[in-house]
């Protein structure tokens, strides 16, 4: 008998040793191996089953008190998976991850004290098939089979002589602390070197199966490998290409670190945008006012005392003041002291809350005034032009003016930044916020307000606190937090207009400086016939700041000063419907009701 004839053949247990039979095994082995990669989210809800159907029939089968070790372990490991969901998930996987949690642990009590078999086992799988349906349709493609080329050999790279501060070292240090197996980034390629005169930029492409956020997670590892200090590498989005792809940005140098000068207006009519900042690789990032053809864009702008949040105003109002196509409204919430410059400047400026909401109420009936110029030109958005201005309201300091308190109580004001930001965009109306922090809650807790400045643009300078209220959300994630950013730069100058613009490019960038915008001339610009037919606020002759009376308290405005708006609204030509006078007065429906009932 031949030695390759000869079958190897364990008889104590039948079980075959031959090289066929080997590597048979192994190959069934990869193969549920290969599954099990590509299904486990799928598989996910059987496994949490099945753990949950143990632990009740291991306490089942043990005799008090030593039932409540296994059902107490269950407990505390449904609470651990829920703590680390709640920390990494989004609100509706919270939600979801509560309610699986908690099931759990309410069906592993039931099963130890009913038992493990019959109908209340039956129950639970029943119910857990249930629960398991949102997680099956949100899972319902399996992770994609990169079997074949992950096990492909990879391609022999030619090697090339590396030169000291040239690409070939750059590349060379990414493949060998990057790249590497074991490594931040394995299997990834740096392509596309190029310089420029603050640093190098590449295109990074992941392995498959990887997205890009693992990039920008991997950023302190990029900067120890260049030996750079903080804040000189951004990771962005390549919109439109692979999501394993992403543009890696590495300075040198920062040029932010000098100041860049605001050279003359910039405001482009074609397209509604203006220089405001320059970003760390030198291009500059635009402030758009509107979208031509789809109506204006509102904004808001945010970062603490001296981050350069005013500045970033007076760029804004400098160039809406100067452009033929803009008349702008300021309404100053620090009562006056935070944008003193554009009293005088302005078309319209509010210093105490009642002119704020006189400008705000003005607003609105400018809105309805063009309804009928839409109309005319058969529905769509207004387009900016010498004629038909487009009317930026910018309050500065407005979370003053949203938030409510114990004493003050500003919701007529939110819903009338509501009203003009839903629907003042296709009338040439638009809405330019600054708070100390870009959150809900400065926003007088509005989603309304949140979701509408989410679509125009959002400036985050310096903040103080990582943990201000609920952050609005941009889209891709950002390379730092407010929070980390320098209030100084390593030669002790400030860092002045130094932020985001979140809803832009995400890469550092700073405000284009402008030292005195009283310096500029204004551009006189009128109103349409139609908005100017409507009669102008004399806010010159409220109160001054140290004159206005002190805030309400939350129970609101008395019965005698409800009666006192609505009836100088119905005799400033409003009509006498609910609607009508909730609009112009900002009061609430019950409010004009009862004083439509005593008047």
């Amino acid at each position: 008998m031949t030695e390759t004839a000869v079958a190897k053949v364990d008889h104590s247990d039948g079980i075959s040793t031959s090289p066929e039979g080997t590597q048979r095994t192994q190959s069934v082995l990869r193969e549920i191996r290969r599954l099990t990669r590509r299904y486990r989210m799928q598989a996910m809800p059987f496994a949490a089953i099945g753990a949950t159907h143990g632990i009740g029939a291991v306490a089942a089968a043990l005799d008090p008190p030593e039932a409540l070790l296994p059902v107490a372990a269950g407990w505390t490991a449904s609470a651990g998976i829920y703590g680390y969901v709640h920390r990494n998930a989004s609100r509706w996987d919270r939600l979801y991850a509560c309610v699986a949690a908690g099931s759990s642990a309410g069906w592993q009590a039931a099963l130890a004290l009913a038992g493990a078999n019959g109908v209340t086992a039956g129950l639970m799988w029943a119910f857990g098939a249930a629960l398991s349906i949102p997680w099956w349709v949100r899972h319902a493609e399996p992770e994609p089979d990169v079997t074949a080329e992950l096990a492909a050999p990879p391609q022999p790279r030619e090697a090339l002589p590396v030169a000291p501060g040239t690409a070939d070292r750059q590349l060379k240090l990414w493949n060998e602390h990057i790249a590497a197996n074991g490594k931040p980034l394995p299997g990834s390629a740096l392509d596309g070197i190029t310089e420029f005169a603050y640093g190098w930029k590449a295109t990074v492409t992941l392995a498959i199966g990887e997205h890009w956020h693992t990039t920008l997670q991997a950023r302190k590892s990029i900067l120890s490998v260049y030996d750079l200090p903080d804040g000189r590498v951004f990771v962005e989005a390549m919109h439109g290409e692979s999501v394993r792809k992403s543009r890696l940005t590495v300075l040198t140098s920062d040029p932010l670190q000098q100041k860049n000068h605001w050279n003359g207006p910039g405001l482009d009519p074609a397209t509604g945008k203006f220089p405001l900042m320059i970003a760390a690789d030198g291009e500059p990032l635009h402030f758009k006012l509107w979208n031509p053809g789809a109506g204006a864009l509102h904004a808001l702008i945010s970062g603490v005392t001296r981050s350069g949040k005013t500045k970033v105003l007076d760029v804004v109002l400098t160039e809406a003041s100067m452009s033929d196509r803009v008349y702008p409204l300021v309404i100053d919430g620090g009562g006056g002291a935070s944008l003193p410059q554009w009293r005088e400047r302005a078309n319209l400026f509010a210093g105490t809350p009642e002119q704020a909401r006189e400008v705000l109420r003005y607003t609105l009936r400018l809105i309805e005034r063009r309804r009928p110029v839409v109309e005319r030109q058969g529905g769509g958005s207004l387009e900016p032009s010498p004629e038909l201005p487009l009317v930026p309201v910018v309050i500065d300091e407005a979370h003053k003016l949203l938030m409510s308190d114990d004493e003050t109580d500003n919701r007529d004001i939110v819903r009338m930044c509501e009203q003009i930001t839903q629907e003042g965009a296709k009338f040439g109306v638009c809405l330019i916020l600054a708070t100390q922090v870009p959150s809900v809650k400065q926003l007088g807790n509005s989603t309304a307000l949140r979701d509408q400045v989410k679509a125009g643009t959002i400036v985050g300078l310096r903040i103080t606190e990582k943990g201000s209220g609920n952050m609005i959300d941009t889209g891709d994630p950002m390379p730092e937090h407010l929070k980390d950013l320098p209030a100084e730069f390593p030669d002790g100058s400030s860092t002045h207009g130094l932020g985001y613009m979140m809803t832009s490019r995400k890469i550092r960038a700073r405000a284009l400086l402008l030292e005195n915008p009283a310096e500029q001339p204004v551009t006189p610009t009128g109103l349409d016939p139609d908005s100017a037919a409507e009669p102008v606020p004399a806010l010159n002759t409220a109160k001054k700041p140290a004159e206005t009376a002190p805030p309400r308290r939350s129970s609101g405005p008395t019965a005698e000063d409800i009666d006192a708006t609505v009836r100088e609204a119905i005799a400033a030509g409003t009509e006498p419907a609910v609607d009508e006078l909730m609009r112009d007065t900002g009061l609430a429906m019950t409010q004009v009701r009862a004083a439509l009932k005593r008047i």
